[in-house]
């Protein structure tokens, strides 16, 4: 990681990992799992909660549903009154954890709405499990990573060519959606139009005052909470108590009730997220030492591979803004042909195919002829009996009996 240390990391109750993480990385936050947690709730609550349909609505409630310290500590304290918990030991060691794991706790940590379990890295697990195991040869194993990872890159390739050819149909004529469908992915976009459609249909404006340039506006919800909306008039800096654009890093209903209110037809730059815009995969991120930190699997000389990932990255970006004018398109069509025409009349470099990668870094050249020994005709009539299964030996058993 270049000496960078990560800002959080998320395990399971595993005690020689927190220690671990304490000693190597002191400034990092460490987060324990919900789900593994959550996954013992059941047996730890005994029989009578396990299947109390009550008990586990308000327990969620309390852990999902709070949105600040105070607001978890009180339903917590009142579900171990209602249900008769005083003595659990094991909800007393989760409520002295409850700074590593519950999400009032990291309302100021931007997780972008995914980092609250270990699914991700399970599931990376278990994507690389269909192409690699542990019995593989080290030529073998290389091999079949390299195959998962450009899936993984074709399968992105797909998905952005989709966000960036196709667009999600409107639900409203408010003009924030139509600049949210423009800048954002399908699948952020999905979630931002939810926020839309809920500002339109549930949010209601109860009050507002007004101190020099701050404006600060109350506004009701199904939710059945008032929140209270900063606003500034100048600068135009946004401020929800539910904190939704800190946690996920899209504006939530209540900002944009606010801002439509106040006129404003696009959503505000500093509200738009690079990571979750449709060309956010068409810029190039390098590590400390300059080099790219994903790329394809060619072996190009390091000077050539950035050049070929650069020249991708802005031949995307111009494709993008050239799209939508008749006389840009014909411009860069235009410019590539002629393009492509000058280094075709320069002639071709012989490219290095995929065997002769594969035994430069074996460090021997493979075979043409491989010639194959047919294996020793075997009788196998007459050889012997069949070995039964277990369960055939049972049944065997029973009948004799």
């Amino acid at each position: 990681m270049c000496g960078v240390a990560p800002k959080l990391i998320i395990t399971d109750e595993d005690q020689s990992m927190r220690i671990g993480i304490e000693h190597v990385f002191p400034n990092t936050i460490h987060r324990l799992c919900m789900w593994h947690i959550l996954m013992k709730l059941t047996e730890k609550v005994g029989a009578t909660l396990k299947n109390s349909p009550d008990f586990h609505e308000r327990f969620m409630s309390c852990v999902w549903g709070s949105e600040t310290p105070n607001e978890f500590e009180s339903k917590w304290c009142s579900i171990i009154n209602d249900f008769g918990l005083d003595d659990n030991t094991w909800l007393q060691e989760k409520y002295e954890l409850r700074r590593s794991w519950i999400p009032a706790y990291f309302t100021d940590f931007h997780l972008g709405g995914i980092l609250r379990t270990t699914s991700r890295s399970e599931s990376e697990n278990a994507f690389f499990r269909h192409f690699t195991n542990r019995n593989l040869a080290l030529i073998e194993f290389w091999v079949r990573f390299e195959t998962a990872l450009e899936e993984q890159r074709q399968k992105e390739l797909q998905e952005d060519n989709v966000s960036l050819h196709t667009l999600p149909i409107l639900k409203t004529c408010w003009s924030i959606e139509s600049h949210g469908r423009e800048v954002y992915t399908h699948e952020v976009f999905a979630e931002f139009q939810s926020q839309v459609l809920a500002a339109r249909d549930y949010c209601h404006v109860k009050t507002i005052t007004q101190i020099g340039e701050l404006r600060t506006i109350s506004i009701s919800s199904n939710s059945g909470k008032a929140r209270q909306v900063s606003f500034n008039t100048s600068t135009r800096e946004t401020h929800c108590s539910c904190r939704m654009f800190e946690s996920l890093g899209i504006i939530c209903r209540h900002i944009i009730v606010v801002l439509k209110n106040e006129g404003c037809n696009e959503i505000p730059s500093q509200y738009v997220l690079h990571r979750w815009t449709k060309m956010a995969a068409r810029h190039l991120a390098y590590d400390a030492n300059g080099h790219e930190l994903e790329g394809s699997s060619t072996c190009l000389p390091p000077v050539v591979k950035k050049l070929y990932a650069e020249t991708c990255s802005n031949f995307g970006l111009a494709l993008h803004v050239a799209k939508h004018s008749e006389e840009k398109m014909r411009y860069l069509h235009k410019a590539i042909g002629d393009a492509y025409t000058q280094l075709g009349q320069e002639g071709t470099v012989s490219e290095q195919s995929k065997v002769q990668e594969f035994e430069s870094f074996v460090g021997t050249s493979f075979p043409t002829v491989i010639n194959s020994h047919l294996p020793d005709v075997a009788k196998t009539k007459g050889s012997g009996k069949r070995l039964k299964r277990g369960s055939e030996q049972t049944v065997t058993q029973k009948e004799k009996r």
